[in-house]
């Protein structure tokens, strides 16, 4: 964390390498496509002004959540890391209703997999799976390769109908209403950080490359 206020010399520092946890996986449920009715500078831009709770919570929430989640990631503690990744987002959305005029960036949807996800984790009688949303409707889904089954397949009885599965299909406990408002799925694991490449999907006069 840096010093400037625009936060200029701040900068991300990798904690463990990406062996650490392979069997962290991540589902993306993207809920909405459309432009926002907020754009995401505009809208820090609003809360840092206006939201007093912003304030609390760079002061005297983040460094402590700091230092707990990357002792979670550590120890690879994954019931620790999922609480304090749903509470992080929980936050930083209560700052965005506190900003002035409020700001919305969870719509119906996005609180219905909330919910779905609260419904696993009480069906498994643990915490295996938790929800983390950013400055937007889409839901990034964290869970252990050990419970896909169970995380996904009660995923997939609410959204088994939109693209992205991969030709999987996962059985359920129990019936589950399919829901509508989610346009694909991405599934997704732990992978490299940026690469350096030569390629490029334009062509000497500025066109895109065809396949």
């Amino acid at each position: 964390m840096g010093q400037n206020e625009d936060g200029s010399d701040s900068k991300a520092v990798q904690i463990s390498a990406e062996e650490h946890w392979p069997t962290m996986r991540a589902v993306i449920l993207v809920v909405n496509d459309e432009k926002k009715d907020t754009p995401s500078t505009e809208g820090m831009q609003t809360t840092v002004k206006t939201s007093d709770l912003f304030q609390h919570r760079v002061t005297n929430v983040v460094p402590a959540r700091f230092e707990e989640m990357k002792q979670a990631i550590i120890t690879k503690d994954f019931p620790k890391f999922a609480e304090l990744t749903m509470r992080d987002s929980n936050q930083f959305h209560a700052t965005c209703l506190d900003s002035y005029p409020p700001i919305f960036y969870l719509n119906d949807t996005s609180k219905k997999i909330i919910k779905i996800v609260e419904k696993i984790n009480s069906d498994a009688g643990e915490v295996i799976a938790a929800y983390t949303y950013d400055a937007g409707p889409n839901a990034v889904i964290y869970y252990d390769e050990k419970d896909e089954d169970k995380v996904l397949g009660a995923i997939y009885a609410r959204f088994g109908s939109v693209n992205g599965w991969n030709g999987k299909k996962y059985e359920v406990a129990h019936t589950a209403e399919e829901l509508s408002g989610v346009s694909r799925v991405i599934l997704t694991s732990i992978g490299n950080g940026p690469q350096i490449s030569q390629e490029s999907l334009i062509n000497e006069s500025g066109e895109p490359k065809s396949n």
